[in-house]
């Protein structure tokens, strides 16, 4: 439809003046039609041989490679998440300008289609209420398809975003999940996550259940009460928790590794040093996550990606005032210990 403008204002085409009712009439009927087709361009859900099983229902997600969606298991009624990933796109660059040290010079080891196989990998062999299980694997010339346990809450990202920050009641149910998680991939799996961030955290939604006393001890506007708090169950929305994206995730023989990832807001600072690390470095994302849910911001910024490293790799951060002042020291204690 674009270019149809485009190539009508290029070749300069006029209208007559006056239209005959009959004309306008056609006009408008050929304007709706465009509109019309243009909408269920969007709307109409690819079908992708090898998936005649899965009905999509919604996309609910893109990547530089690939996209997301909702769709229901035919064979058990339940709802899935496809993850389609396109084979040709997923090569990435090899000259270093993806590392997270600006330094850093070396040559990326693995490809994207690697990290895309070495994922499943790792996920085949998972079993745990707070990781998403993958229920299928197969591929085609163009693609490859993975079938997700869905999630229906979403990204923890956005709950933060709607909240602004949590009480440390719902903190702590956070992170006990989240901590649950870790604890099997590192003693059961010998595996470190490396990318542990608010976007790589999903839940599953519970009802938000008012209160009386509405909790806001700094007036934020755009704050929405996260309702009655129940132990065991959850609250804010947040039911139970579950780890995602094992596309940077390591299995760890010898419980060291030197391969660069992960996002640099939440990343430890022997990474960022490019020195050797272990599974304490998803510890202290953890920390970061922590820090993150009970503020609304995350404890290492910085608009430039050097001085934020730089932030990192000193461990430069502080407890703010006044937004910590309500905060208990065990609280404090506990991300002192993360991010140490």
């Amino acid at each position: 439809m674009l270019a149809q403008i485009k190539s009508l204002f290029k070749q300069k085409k006029t209208f007559p003046k006056d239209l005959t009712a009959e004309e306008k009439k056609n006009n408008k009927d050929v304007a709706t039609r465009i509109v019309q087709e243009e909408k269920q361009r969007k709307t109409v859900l690819p079908q992708y041989p090898g998936l005649e099983r899965f009905e999509m229902i919604e996309k609910i997600g893109e990547g530089a490679f690939s996209f997301v969606f909702k769709a229901r298991d035919t064979l058990t009624n339940k709802e899935v998440a496809v993850k389609v990933v396109r084979k040709r796109e997923l090569d990435a660059s090899e000259n270093g300008k993806n590392h997270l040290h600006p330094n850093m010079k070396k040559k990326t080891k693995a490809t994207e289609r690697a990290n895309i196989l070495k994922e499943v990998q790792i996920m085949r062999n998972m079993n745990h209420k707070n990781i998403v299980q993958l229920i299928q694997f197969s591929e085609s010339d163009d693609y490859y398809f993975l079938v997700l346990e869905l999630c229906q809450g979403g990204e923890l990202f956005h709950r933060i975003v709607k909240l602004t920050y949590f009480s440390e009641d719902l903190a702590r149910h956070v992170i006990v999940q989240v901590a649950e998680g870790i604890r099997y991939l590192h003693e059961e799996c010998g595996v470190v996550h490396r990318d542990i961030k608010p976007e790589n955290i999903l839940f599953e939604p519970i009802p938000i259940i008012k209160r009386d006393k509405v909790e806001n001890p700094f007036g934020d506007e755009d704050k929405e009460d996260e309702g009655v708090f129940t132990e065991g169950v959850g609250g804010g929305g947040i039911g139970v928790v579950k780890l995602a994206d094992f596309g940077l995730s390591k299995v760890i023989w010898d419980n060291s590794t030197l391969t660069p990832c992960g996002t640099v807001g939440y990343t430890a600072p022997e990474i960022v040093r490019d020195q050797k690390y272990s599974k304490s470095v998803d510890m202290w994302a953890i920390g970061c996550v922590l820090y993150t849910i009970l503020c609304g911001f995350p404890p290492f910024y910085d608009e430039s990606i050097r001085a934020l490293t730089h932030k990192v790799a000193r461990g430069e951060y502080t407890f703010l005032s006044p937004w910590w002042d309500p905060i208990s020291p065990a609280a404090k204690d506990l991300i002192r210990n993360l991010l140490t």
